[in-house]
């Protein structure tokens, strides 16, 4: 885990520091999508099974660190947010999205738009026990 939390940081900080010392030839477009890949799919959990969006969110390193992203899918805009203790998952945009958080099927609609869960302490089902 803390050599991915090192290769993360290297791609994020990739234009934020000018690692290269190119940034004025522009940014790396393929260093900020892996960014966001590893924040979204490594912290969050996030999965698209066979059409089924899923979450199994983790904790950041840090003890404060919160971690927000909006994810578009299927028409619907949805943001999730994971804190230290819990998750929300807002549906922001749409008529309705069936999510999953671990092993439950959350659905969220205009009329109930928001779902707070905690964070788990255990592995996902993507994740090695090594």
């Amino acid at each position: 885990m803390e050599k991915a939390f090192q290769y993360g940081m290297a791609a994020l900080l990739m234009d934020l520091a000018d690692v290269g010392g190119n940034v004025k030839d522009g940014c790396h477009i393929a260093s900020m999508g892996g960014t966001w890949m590893m924040l979204a799919y490594g912290f969050g959990g996030m999965r698209d099974n066979d059409g089924a969006l899923s979450f199994w969110p983790r904790r950041a390193p840090e003890d404060n660190a919160i971690l927000r992203f909006p994810v578009t899918y299927h028409g619907s805009m949805l943001e999730v947010e994971i804190g230290r203790e819990e998750v929300t998952y807002a549906l922001r945009e749409g008529e309705g999205l069936i999510i999953h958080h671990e092993t439950e099927a959350i659905q969220l609609t205009r009329e109930q738009a928001l779902a707070v869960r905690p964070v788990s302490r255990r592995r996902g089902p993507q994740e090695s026990s090594d």
